[in-house]
């Protein structure tokens, strides 16, 4: 869940972990630790077609999601971080 300062300026104030609830220190509006933002536009064949789920994830509340998955994520190195 982000959490902005003034809604007109969306300016980035913190972000708390739907997993856990932990609070994700941000700074100069960017995060201060590893989240998986997360934003599903549920479409036409959907039963939720229209509506939009926004969540964020700690690094940990990731790790152990991804551990359940039968097929883990497909992971690719990158050479230059932004």
């Amino acid at each position: 869940m982000r959490e902005y300062k003034k809604q007109e300026t969306k300016t980035l104030e913190r972000i708390i972990c739907n997993g856990c609830g932990k609070i994700i220190a941000v700074k100069h509006g960017m995060p201060m630790e590893g989240v998986l933002q997360v934003q599903q536009v549920w479409e036409y064949m959907s039963g939720k077609d229209g509506e939009v789920d926004s969540f964020d994830l700690c690094e940990e509340c990731y790790d152990r999601m991804t551990e359940q998955f039968r097929i883990p994520p497909t992971k690719a190195e990158v050479i230059e971080l932004v």
